[in-house]
Order: C-alpha cells, then sequence, then structure tokens
C-alpha cells in the first residue's frame, strides 16, 4: 500500500551569467501576484524539502568574496542542508583557495549537515589526470552540434566519452574523494546536466544513488542554453518546472520512463531530482519563488514534489543578494506553522530517501 508521500521540494542554487527576462514585465507581475495569493489557507497537504545545491565549475576562479557570500547564506539560513557538488579538478589544475574550499567544505559537512557530491567537466588536467584521451568536441555551447568544439574541454558533454573512460574518470574522482576526507558521495551531476543511460549506469555501478542532472530545456520560464545543448544534453520537453524525482528506467534518462529502472548499491533505484529551477543566471528571484509556489500548490493535494535552486562557487558573491532573497523567502513559508503544506530544508540524498520509503 502506497504511503502518503511527504512533497518533496528542493532548492539547489547555481550561480552564473546575466539574467535574460522571457516575461513582459507586467505579465510576471500578475503571475507572481496571482501566485502569492493561492498559497494563502490552509489545505491537507504535503511537506516541501528544499535543498540547496552548489556546484563547483571552474574552483580556481573563486574568490574570497565567492567563498564569504556561501558562508554568510549558511549563517543567515541555518536550517538549510547543502548538497555542494564538488569539482576534483582542483586537484589537477592549480587553485589559489583550495585549502579555505576544503575547509569550508567539511565545516559544512560536519557542522551544518551537509551533503558533498560530485560535478564533473571534461577540463584536460582532469580527463588526463584520470588516465583517459582528451577529447574537444562536440561542445554544448555553440549554435549547432555538428563541427562544434571547446579546446578546454568545459562544454564536452562527459557523455562524449565511452562507458570504460566514464567508468576511470569515476574512479579517479571516488579516490580524490577518499584521499580528502569527504567520505563517499551519493549524488551526481555532469557538467551542463548533460547525461545519457550509459553515464547513468555508470555512476549507479559506482555506488551513486542521485542525479541532479535533468533539466527543463523550455522557455516557459528563465533563459536557455545553446542550440547544441539542445542537440546533445539528453533532455526534451517531458522535462519541466514542474516536474517531481522520479525513477530513472533502464531504456530511457527521462521522466516518462518505466520499470524495470537502474538499480543502486542499496538495492533501490537510482533517483533524479529534476533542475526545476533551473541555474541562477538564466532566473530572476521572483521566478525562482514562482516556480517553488507551484509545487507548493501541488503539495496542497498532499502529493510530493520537489524544486532544485542552484549555485556556482564563482559567482557566489555576484548572485549573493537574489539567493538570500529566495531562502528568506523559503524561511518564511517554513516558520508559517498553521499551513497544512509544510516547507522543510534537506540534501539531495534526503529527498531521494523520502521517495525511495514512498515507492516502497
Amino acid at each position: 500500500m502506497m504511503k502518503p508521500l511527504l512533497l518533496t521540494t528542493i532548492a539547489a542554487v547555481v550561480l552564473g551569467a546575466s539574467t535574460v527576462e522571457v516575461f513582459g514585465e507586467e505579465k510576471r507581475q500578475k503571475q507572481i501576484a496571482s501566485s502569492n495569493k493561492e498559497l494563502t489557507g490552509s489545505t491537507n497537504g504535503g511537506t516541501v524539502f528544499v535543498t540547496l545545491v552548489s556546484h563547483f565549475d571552474r574552483p580556481w576562479t573563486m574568490s574570497s568574496k565567492d567563498l564569504a557570500a556561501l558562508q554568510t547564506l549558511t549563517k543567515n539560513h541555518p536550517k538549510v542542508r547543502w548538497t555542494h557538488l564538488f569539482n576534483p579538478v582542483s586537484y589537477t589544475t592549480p587553485t589559489p583557495l583550495l585549502e579555505n574550499i576544503e575547509t569550508f567544505l567539511k565545516e559544512s559537512q560536519k557542522k551544518h549537515f551537509a551533503e558533498i557530491g560530485v560535478h564533473l567537466h571534461m577540463y584536460q588536467t582532469f580527463v588526463e589526470g584520470a588516465g583517459v584521451e582528451f577529447r574537444i568536441k562536440p561542445s554544448v555551447s555553440a549554435k549547432q552540434a555538428k563541427g562544434s568544439f571547446d579546446r578546454s574541454g568545459y562544454s564536452v558533454p562527459m557523455s562524449a566519452y565511452t562507458g570504460e573512460e566514464i567508468l576511470l574518470m569515476l574512479d579517479f574522482t571516488l579516490a580524490q574523494f577518499k584521499s580528502r576526507g569527504f567520505g563517499v558521495p551519493k549524488t551526481f551531476c555532469a557538467g551542463f546536466y548533460t547525461t545519457s543511460l550509459e553515464l547513468q549506469n555508470k555512476i549507479a555501478l559506482k555506488g551513486f544513488t542521485s542525479s541532479a542532472a535533468a533539466f527543463p530545456p523550455g522557455k516557459e520560464v528563465g533563459s536557455q542554453y545553446a542550440p547544441s545543448w539542445h542537440e546533445l544534453a539528453g533532455w526534451d520537453t517531458s522535462v519541466t518546472i514542474r516536474s517531481v524525482p522520479y525513477r530513472i528506467s533502464k531504456s530511457t534518462i527521462l521522466p516518462t520512463g518505466t520499470q524495470p529502472f537502474i538499480q543502486t548499491v542499496d538495492g533501490n533505484p537510482l533517483v533524479e531530482i529534476p533542475q526545476n529551477c533551473k541555474i541562477d543566471w538564466m532566473v530572476t528571484a521572483e521566478d525562482m519563488k514562482m516556480i517553488i509556489n507551484h509545487h507548493v500548490r501541488f503539495a496542497k493535494k498532499g502529493r510530493s514534489t520537489a524544486v532544485c535552486l542552484a549555485i556556482h562557487e564563482g559567482s557566489a558573491d555576484r548572485y549573493f543578494t537574489k539567493f538570500n532573497d529566495v531562502l528568506e523567502y523559503v524561511d518564511d513559508l517554513s516558520a508559517t506553522r498553521n499551513a497544512q503544506v509544510k516547507v522543510r530544508y534537506a540534501t539531495v540524498s534526503q529527498v531521494r530517501a523520502k521517495f525511495i520509503e514512498h515507492w516502497k
């Protein structure tokens, strides 16, 4: 018999470039006002779990101000349960603040109950450090996939590598985590959210239990990636800002998949946590609040869902105000005692555990 699933809204935070407004301002404000109004009043709903995810894309670009921004977000919102997706390229490319970054991550883990997962981009030093031949094509940041390349490897999808090469890179990553005292990571996301069945099977084989990759390609809210990303990333319009966590099928990475599911080392399915709040540079604070509101309304029906906010390490200072604002909004929702829909922070792995419990 199905247990009533606590509603899950993950909030993950990713930092990047400038924001592009998709809605006309008048239309946007009407949607926001309507969205806020619908949140008032009690119904028999579930719980919204919010997780804050950091993506370490270019660790060597992180400044002391960026590090201070992440620390201040933690101080300002002590109930936040971070999921830091750390990048082991920090150990193959000189990273000035490496010691400070490691200290911050370990303190987050020990004092603030954070989870430390993995984020990988196909940089030359990392790829070759793992014993794999470096590639420069294709690129997800081009007008078209055909003929595209990136000499740095940054925008080359991990899914462009073979299964055996992926295993070598995952082994190298796990060895780095172990030697640095980070423990065994359980959550994974490749650069630019690109993935494939091959990659999902390999991360499950290596002990990962959650994927944070499903990304909405549509224009409903926020900006989009380059045209070649839409050819190469693996996602389609079945992933939206309203998508909820799902078990990953053996036949497709998309939420439309059915049994049998990819199994992990704990005997349960690999779970996808959709990045339905996109990434920081694509959305405004009001966009993120609107998406959270969609999921709170969904929770009022007594069902579960998840929202993921995401922040890059190298622009945490730039987008601090935006995310501090959104987290204040989440704090206010969580402090509402009489609401039937509860709002709680959680890590990605904790969210997966709630959904696994429900599916059983």
